[in-house]
């Protein structure tokens, strides 16, 4: 298997994703998700009422989260820990790579617990990066089966920055106009 890189995940997983859900086979619902800078040396993903991703888009289910991901170079392991308003939380890392005929195939293992009385649950995690802008990611545990997400890039990491950019324009002329209203 193939050492992991930071420089993997920072690019390939910037910008705007668009994904579908379903779970043991059936189908959820569609995701729509934003790393907006996978340039710095940390990585974020928010789902908070007022960014860029719609409400009611949480990561994986239905709950705001705010996610910060980043290299963890002791363990060469790229880790994403997330919170959501629940008191919930959880990790995913990255531990490993291979190729399989053309396809990127990232392996690791997730840890979660929904809200602040759960119990800590663990899953195993897979992603297939088929090409640049698609991808296949896979968690399986015993206690919650088999949830993929198929997404495909509806924005590249430059294009959502300079939207980013744009919207708190936006806004804060939207502040200074409010002012003398």
């Amino acid at each position: 298997m193939a050492e992991l890189t930071a420089k993997l995940f920072r690019g390939y997983f910037g910008g705007s994703w668009l994904g579908k859900i379903t779970k043991n086979g059936e189908f959820l619902r569609e995701i729509l998700f934003n790393w907006p800078i996978a340039f710095e040396k940390y990585s974020s993903i928010g789902t908070e009422v007022g960014l860029i991703t719609p409400p009611g888009s949480g990561f994986y289910d239905d709950t705001n989260k705010v996610c910060v991901a980043g290299w963890r170079e002791d363990s060469k392991r790229w880790c994403m820990t997330w919170f959501n308003e629940f008191g919930g939380y959880g990790e995913t890392q990255w531990t490993s790579q291979e190729n399989v005929n053309g396809v990127t195939v990232l392996f690791g293992f997730c840890k979660e617990c929904k809200q602040e009385s759960d119990d800590l649950t663990h899953h195993i995690v897979l992603c297939e990066m088929t090409d640049q802008d698609n991808f296949k990611y896979r968690i399986n545990s015993f206690k919650k089966g088999l949830v993929e997400i198929e997404a495909h890039r509806i924005r590249t990491a430059e294009e959502l920055k300079s939207l980013m950019l744009v919207h708190n324009i936006e806004v804060e002329l939207f502040t200074d106009i409010s002012k003398y209203s």
